[in-house]
């Protein structure tokens, strides 16, 4: 089958969100193991758990699209996948190289630090330069062979597992990453879906520790506005 030649019939889109939500996180995380202050071992011991966290993160993600897209795929056009499935693994071989320099970092002395903490920082760059083009590459060709294959309700079916999939904990956890990258009008969208399906509790939970906790002031009012539910303060 050719990406190219997909013609989508469908509109539904589950890549875009939790892509924009990674790309965020990429991007703030790259920066802070920049800026590094080297001779604060507290302060190297943060930044290399929020290393931790954000692989961690990743990996749930490509389990996720391996479990659930990618069978998906697979079962309308055999072989659509492979491609897929050798990044996904390149990616994991490099997650595993990222731990490793966490580590040695972690456990470094103050003259082995500076040293360990460039290597992290470079792998780390790296890191997100392939992670960003391949998901550019599942936004621009994969997405629209899943849309030529699935109907939109298909399509959401497959996100509806996922998300069914996650722990409360974990869904806030994305919610801090995909929430502030969202546009305005898709975080109404997107929390509006959740507390269409979700528990009012859990509803409540995402609002408070995922958008509240992750958008400035101003723009929580406007998301709260769009919902019509009350800003807490």
């Amino acid at each position: 089958m050719s990406f190219i030649q997909a013609k989508p019939t469908a509109t539904f889109d589950f890549y875009g969100p939790i892509h924009k939500g990674l790309r965020l996180a990429h991007a703030q995380l790259l920066v802070r193991l920049g800026c590094a202050d080297v001779d604060s071992g507290q302060a190297v011991a943060e930044l290399v758990a929020d290393v931790r966290t954000q692989c961690h993160l990743a990996e749930h993600h490509l389990a996720n699209e391996d479990l659930w897209v990618h069978t998906a795929l697979e079962a309308r056009a055999p072989g659509a996948s492979a491609r897929l499935a050798q990044s996904h693994d390149h990616h994991r071989h490099a997650i595993e190289e990222l731990e490793e320099l966490c580590a040695r970092a972690e456990g470094a002395d103050a003259l082995e630090r500076p040293a360990l903490m460039r290597r992290l920082y470079l792998r780390y760059s790296v890191f997100v330069a392939e992670d960003f083009a391949h998901m550019a590459e599942e936004e621009q060709l994969i997405l629209p062979v899943l849309q030529s294959l699935f109907t939109d309700e298909e399509l959401a079916s497959i996100e509806d597992c996922i998300l069914s999939g996650l722990t409360p904990e974990e869904l806030i956890t994305f919610g801090r990453l995909m929430i502030p990258a969202a546009t305005p009008r898709d975080r109404v969208v997107f929390l509006g879906a959740i507390r269409a399906n979700a528990p009012a509790e859990a509803f409540g939970a995402i609002m408070e520790m995922a958008a509240k906790a992750s958008l400035a002031p101003t723009d929580y009012a406007r998301l709260c506005d769009g919902l019509g539910v009350a800003a807490q303060g």
